[in-house]
């Protein structure tokens, strides 16, 4: 079973956003992500990228999560945020 998961993106302010994802309507997990400060310049994150900060995925498991990973999840936002 390949589970099709939806990414909702919400900013809360400037530089911090919200990133509620679900399957089928059912919220399995929530991450936060700030933009990294100026002058921030450890890798693997640069200037101006985006760092999860905060993280509630426990609904994954409960729902399957066999095919996808909390880092999956992670790796998927980033990607999402790059043109936020």
């Amino acid at each position: 079973m390949s589970m099709e998961l939806e990414y909702h993106l919400d900013k809360i302010e400037e530089g911090r956003v919200r990133v509620e994802i679900t399957y089928a309507g059912v919220e399995l997990g929530v991450l936060y992500f700030e933009k990294a400060k100026r002058g921030f310049v450890n890798k693997p994150i640069s200037m101006d990228g985006w760092r999860c900060v905060d993280a509630k995925v426990e609904r994954l498991y409960e729902h399957g999560g066999v095919e996808t990973t909390p880092k999956d999840m992670v790796a998927k936002c980033q990607e999402l945020l790059r043109d936020y």
